[in-house]
């Protein structure tokens, strides 16, 4: 699967579970959920960062920005924007 749509993926599941409270802190949640080093995910989250599929706050936290909640809620649009590998 294509690394940057998991990512994505990942933090719908935690945005869908806790509403009111949807960080992951990158450092500490997202790599073990994923089964992978924080090194390997650091580039590809923080290019989804700078194309506002996510939004970043101090101290590594990151949520789904409005266009990352829209694209991964449209199966057509995450297929466009992050076809499977």
């Amino acid at each position: 699967m294509n690394l940057k749509r998991r990512i994505l993926l990942e933090y719908r599941k935690v945005h869908d579970t806790t509403p009111e409270q949807p960080y992951l802190h990158a450092r500490d949640g997202l790599a073990p959920r994923l089964g992978m080093a924080w090194a390997a995910l650091q580039a590809d989250v923080k290019d989804l960062e700078q194309n506002r599929f996510l939004h970043w706050k101090a101290q590594d936290l990151y949520k789904l920005s409005p266009r990352g909640i829209r694209v991964t809620g449209d199966p057509a649009e995450l297929d466009l924007e992050f076809p499977e590998s």
